[in-house]
C-alpha cells in the first residue's frame, strides 16, 4: 500500500482497520456508530486512529447481565482478541 504525502500512518480508514482486525467494513462502521470503538466521520465515512482503537479494545468491556462466556461475546471481542495478538506480535 503506498501512502499519499503527509498522511498520519495512525489514520485509518474503514476498509484499513478492518483488515487490521480482521473484521468486516460493515462491522467496523456498526462498532463506530454505537460507540463501540472511537471514531471521526468524516462526510458519510469515518477515520479511525489507531492507537485510540487498539486502546480501547484492550480494556475490559463488561455490561450488567454479562456473562463470562467467551464464544457468546460477539465481533467487539473478537476485535479486542486480534488487536492484542497484533499488539503482542508487534511490539
Amino acid at each position: 500500500m503506498t501512502e499519499k504525502p503527509g498522511r498520519d500512518p495512525d489514520v485509518l480508514t474503514t476498509a484499513e482497520l478492518a483488515a487490521k482486525l480482521g473484521l468486516s467494513p460493515q462491522t467496523v462502521r456498526r462498532m463506530a456508530h454505537a460507540g463501540q470503538i472511537p471514531a471521526l466521520k468524516t462526510g458519510k465515512d469515518f477515520r479511525y486512529s489507531w492507537e485510540a482503537v487498539r486502546e480501547v479494545l484492550r480494556q475490559p468491556h463488561h455490561q450488567p447481565g454479562d456473562t463470562a462466556n467467551d464464544n457468546d461475546k460477539g465481533a467487539g471481542h473478537r476485535a479486542r482478541q486480534r488487536a492484542r495478538t497484533g499488539a503482542e506480535s508487534a511490539d
